[in-house]
């Protein structure tokens, strides 16, 4: 009896049968690999039935490689997730658009898809390999190198030297006039100043190059890496982050970190839907160059722009398109670590040193804090005085802010920030401090909290009296008790946890 082979209704559907189909197949997949068969079958999908509902209008020009790509071709899609052919992708329809003659477009598209005859071969790759292929083609500055220098007129091998030989042999065949010949030397002459561009940023890591370059493809929208139709349909996309989140925990990655990516992917998945919008993009004819600097003018101007998003000088979906694009493209082959920070509404609390502000949060970080601070009083058998915050005098309440309010400045002497939680990579969280950090905090704010008590004009006592002002504890550290020093450690090592509480972090 032959077996009849599922057929999928929908592209997710087709998305979810090539996954279980691959992964029956083998034990050993790598997560790149899943995301190569998701989008081959997204694709092959797409195609099948744009054929079948087609008329007989003529077919589009494009590219063999295009072709390959619309098809589903796990070649193509392997050049498309290495960005291995990114000068055919992003000048495509402008060749075509500069040429009278198809053929001779084809010409100059084929000299730009260099990689085209080669197979990646990404199933034989390794997990290192697969990096350093990645490394090698994305961003494209690696293979500008092999190109030779600009003062040289760029005589090497790689696709504008081969563009500006095949604009030569269309010249020489006169089979273009004048203005389609000079509108392909406009072209790599744009090409060519997109290479210096890119060449800048190739002293960087490739990451690093790539967190700049990443938001100026989005708001180019040329290459089908970041246009995919794919990265609109939410069904397939959580089909997708399941599917290497699994993946990632099979693989042994922590459990926090496979937790993060799995949030961080579904926080830019919603917000991207949630601000996708059918209107055209002003900055699409910006040329890459100009895009990168626009960003990271914005950048710096929007230092919280990974959690808050752009300012509205720029479209409100960019951050979460090329968060969710980062999340899923690059985690792939870097696994789950990479993942970029959360999209959450970051509260201004602690965020400036000298804050102030008795928010409800602040307030309930107090309140919290003196239920510790108490519990330490009953378990050091000291009498305890007030049995709740709201029964503290405005006095002692105010100070009680004073201390949250303070716990910014003290982590700061460290090195440390405070952060919502999920805004930064997980390891730069911190749990615990150390023993000597430990101590360096208590001092620091047993030395804040008296200074506080002066200025409010309060003095040393042998017993605490509030009406008088007075207090056993307004001595240097050095003169302190030791269970009044020790209820200083205890409320600095509860930091991590006091602020986690209301979803804030510290951080390195």
């Amino acid at each position: 009896m032959t077996k009849v082979r599922q057929r999928a209704s929908l592209p997710v559907d087709a998305v979810k049968l090539a996954l279980e189909r691959e992964r029956q197949k083998r034990e050993d997949i790598k997560p790149i690999e899943l995301l190569k068969v998701a989008l081959s079958a997204y694709l092959a999908f797409t195609f099948n039935e744009d054929d079948a509902n087609a008329t007989a209008a003529k077919t589009p020009l494009e590219s063999t490689d295009n072709a390959a790509l619309r098809r589903g071709t796990q070649a193509a899609v392997d050049r498309l997730l290495f960005n291995a052919n990114y000068w055919r992708a992003a000048y495509e329809s402008r060749v075509f658009d500069a040429c009278t003659q198809p053929e001779n477009a084809q010409l100059c598209l084929q000299a730009l898809s260099v990689w085209t005859a080669h197979t990646l071969k990404l199933n034989t790759l390794s997990p290192n390999e697969a990096v350093a292929t990645f490394e090698r083609f994305c961003p494209p500055f690696a293979l500008n190198r092999r190109r030779g220098s600009h003062d040289r007129d760029r005589a090497g091998k790689g696709p504008l030297p081969d563009f500006k030989r095949a604009i030569s042999q269309i010249a020489a065949s006169g089979s273009e006039p004048e203005a389609s010949l000079e509108a392909l030397r406009a072209l790599l002459d744009t090409m060519e100043a997109e290479a210096v561009g890119y060449e800048g940023l190739g002293t960087e890591s490739s990451l690093t190059a790539l967190f700049d370059i990443l938001p100026a493809w989005c708001l180019q929208n040329r290459i089908e890496l970041v246009s995919g139709a794919w990265w609109d349909d939410c069904a397939v996309m959580s089909a997708i982050i399941d599917a290497l989140h699994a993946r990632f925990v099979e693989l042994g990655f922590g459990e926090a970190v496979c937790q993060y990516f799995l949030e961080s992917c579904y926080e830019a998945l919603d917000a991207y839907h949630r601000d996708l919008s059918s209107e055209p993009c002003p900055w699409s004819e910006f040329s890459v160059p100009e895009l990168i600097a626009v960003i990271r003018e914005e950048r710096e101007r929007q230092p919280s722009f990974e959690t808050d998003g752009y300012s509205s000088n720029l479209p409100t979906w960019l951050i979460s398109k090329e968060q969710l694009i980062w999340n899923i493209w690059v985690c792939a082959p870097y696994g789950p670590a990479s993942a970029r920070p959360l999209l959450v509404d970051s509260p201004d609390l602690l965020a400036s040193q000298g804050y102030a502000g008795k928010t409800d949060v602040i307030t309930e970080l107090a309140q919290t804090s003196f239920l510790r601070y108490t519990t330490d009083r009953i378990a050091s058998q000291t009498d305890q005085e007030y049995a709740s915050f709201a029964s503290l005098p405005p006095d002692l309440r105010d100070s009680s802010i004073a201390y949250i309010s303070s716990i910014h400045s003290k982590l700061e002497t460290l090195g440390y920030e405070v952060l919502p939680a999920g805004s930064c990579y997980p390891e730069r969280c911190v749990a615990a401090f150390t023993a000597s950090e430990v101590e360096c905090l208590a001092i620091l704010e047993h030395r804040r909290w008296l200074r506080e008590r002066q200025k409010a004009g309060w003095c040393y006592g042998t017993a605490k009296d509030v009406e008088r002002r007075r207090s056993p504890y307004m001595v240097p550290w050095e003169e302190l008790p030791d269970r009044a020093k020790e209820w200083n450690r205890s409320a600095v090592r509860s930091i991590p946890s006091l602020l986690a509480s209301v979803n804030l972090a510290v951080v390195k």
